[in-house]
Order: C-alpha cells, then sequence, then structure tokens
C-alpha cells in the first residue's frame, strides 16, 4: 500500500472513533422544486414531492420555522418554480450508528476504488446525513468533489468505484448503463436451490410501493441474474455466486425472494414470499449476507480491463460454512 492510501485509510480509521453524524448538529436538507410543481404553492409541492409525510406533518414544519428559503422562513402559500431549492431544518440531529469501517483499496488519477460496510447507506437519505459513505469519503478527500457512478444498498457490502472528474464519471456511468460492468457477488440464500446453475429474468418495477420496496412485475423494467450454487449447508441455507447482467435496485435479492429463497439477514424480502417495509439495520442485527465482491470494467484512460476485489465477508468465515453438503 502506497503512502497516500495508507493516510487516506488512517484518516477513515479515525472517523470510527467519533462518527460525524453521532454528535448532535442542525441538519439542513434540500428540497428540490421539480417542473413538475411549477406554478403550485410550496406546501402542494412538499406533499407532492414527499407523499409519505402527512400535510398536517409538513404544516407542523412550517410552523415552527424548519422550512426555510435562502436562510429566512418560508412560506407556505408561496407559489414556487422548476429548479428552486428550499431547505429542512432538522435541529439538534443525532443519525444512527453504523458501520464505518471504510477502506480505500485502489486510488488512481481517474477513479478510487473502496470497500463499503454496512449497515452503511451511500449517500445522505432518510435518516442519514453525515454517517453516510459519501460523507465519510468527503473528510479524506476534502478538495475533491467524488462521484457516485452507482450504489450498493446500505445492508450491502462489498466493491464500489467513485469517479473523481466528471468525464471519468460520465465513462463509468455509460459502462454501468450498458450492463459492460462484470459484477460478481457472494450471497448466502434461506433454502437449497434445486439447480447448481440458474438464471433470473424476472422484470423489475421502476417505481417504489409501500415502505420504499420494489415490486416484481411483468411490465417492469428488463432484468436478468445468473447464479451459480457454490454449496449447501447443513443449516438449511446455501452459497452462491450472483451475476447480474442489469443493474436495478434489490435485484439480486428480489430474484431470490421470488424463488422462495430469500437473501438470509434480508430485512424486506422475506420467507413465504412475506415483503415489509425497506429498512437499515442496526450495529446489532444479524448482517444481510450480500457481499459485492469484485467489480470489473473498462479503465477510463487505459481502455483496458480492470479488476478489483474485496475480502469475503464475516459471514463466509463462520464455523456453519464448514458443513458443505
Amino acid at each position: 500500500m502506497n503512502a497516500m492510501l495508507q493516510r487516506r485509510n488512517e484518516d477513515l480509521q479515525k472517523l470510527q472513533e467519533k462518527l460525524p453524524g453521532s454528535v448532535p448538529y442542525d441538519n439542513l436538507r434540500p428540497i428540490n422544486v421539480p417542473a413538475r410543481c411549477d406554478g403550485k404553492t410550496l406546501l402542494e409541492c412538499v406533499t407532492s414531492v414527499y407523499p409519505q409525510v402527512s400535510q398536517s406533518q409538513w404544516q407542523v414544519w412550517f410552523s415552527e420555522g424548519h422550512i426555510l428559503f435562502g436562510g429566512d422562513r418560508a412560506d407556505p402559500a408561496a407559489i414556487v418554480r422548476g429548479g428552486q431549492q428550499f431547505q429542512h431544518l432538522f435541529p439538534d440531529t443525532t443519525e444512527p450508528e453504523v458501520d464505518a469501517t471504510v477502506q480505500v483499496l485502489a486510488e488512481e488519477q481517474e477513479f478510487i476504488v473502496v470497500y463499503k460496510p454496512a449497515p452503511l447507506p451511500v449517500h445522505p437519505c432518510g435518516r442519514f446525513n453525515l454517517n453516510t459513505l459519501t460523507s465519510l469519503l468527503a473528510t479524506v478527500y476534502p478538495q475533491e468533489d467524488l462521484r457516485l457512478v452507482h450504489r450498493l444498498d446500505a445492508n450491502t457490502t462489498g466493491v464500489m468505484v467513485l469517479a473523481r472528474t466528471r468525464s471519468v464519471a460520465t465513462d463509468l456511468r455509460q459502462q454501468f448503463e450498458s450492463n459492460l460492468v462484470q459484477k460478481q457477488y457472494l450471497v448466502r440464500c434461506i433454502g437449497h436451490p434445486p439447480d447448481q446453475q440458474f438464471t433470473c429474468d424476472e422484470r423489475i418495477a421502476k417505481e417504489t410501493v409501500k415502505g420504499g420496496t420494489r415490486e416484481l412485475r411483468h411490465d417492469g423494467q428488463e432484468s436478468r441474474t445468473r447464479f451459480l450454487v457454490l454449496g449447501q449447508l447443513a443449516d438449511g441455507t446455501a452459497v452462491l455466486h450472483a451475476f447480474p447482467e442489469t443493474g436495478r435496485t434489490n435485484q439480486i435479492r428480489l430474484h431470490l425472494w421470488g424463488r422462495g429463497t430469500p437473501v438470509l439477514g434480508d430485512p424486506t424480502y422475506l420467507v413465504d414470499g412475506e415483503r415489509v417495509a425497506n429498512q437499515t439495520l442496526t450495529l446489532a442485527d444479524p448482517p444481510m449476507c450480500l457481499h459485492a465482491q469484485r467489480l470489473s470494467f473498462r479503465h477510463p484512460h487505459t481502455e483496458q480491463l480492470v479488476h478489483f476485489e474485496a475480502s469475503e465477508p464475516v459471514w463466509m468465515s463462520e464455523s456453519a460454512l464448514s458443513s458443505w453438503s
């Protein structure tokens, strides 16, 4: 490991001692006005953009002065224009604890490759703002605007690449969107799949349903995942390699869930076809056994195929895995 990479990882390790989001602070979150809300009142806009929040709750926030525009209290009756940005103040915020054992695996002029632990959201969302991958990386890359080109679920561990320039971000995003990136996951599922090799191509709905979950739907987006069973365990679980050929949200989890063999530890897509609201695990919860193990893509500068790999997850070294059948 070169000196720069070692220093980055030492700085990341220091953050684990006192997570930035675990110290109370005033959290300002953006409210972006979409074009479809042009000409509506601000109250109509926010209730449309955030349908999961009741209008009465928004009225409370307005009355408390927690909805701002340019630093001043915003008027819920104000007419908004597409492209405007308001702010939502959450005073004295303390975020949930996360696993912050982020590690920079590789650093090149065009991009960086990192290991993302779990639970850890990739970017600010819901209850998380500072305790996220992008916020943690921003503290050790203070002069850079690292750009996401793909994502992992908060509860998924593994390897990720982030671009260091706008042009590289465009290149890498196009590779992901064109399904040119080769991805290999390790997954442990509940149940024993009947075939050693199989492919799932059930379509996945683009829109979320209640609770922020996705569903398999015949009119959804084309989705395809190849699976290879590595071994069956005496406890009724199995370990597989998953090779997603498309990149839909929750794709591997949904494809296994649809076959009646959901991912072990998945808090959302459960056994017997049950599905509950999407949620980020706590540090005390058993892990969701889904790990982005390997990533291969065309280098934006050299155009050579490059490969990056994360170490095996903790759940692959458990004593239970010694009982292959």
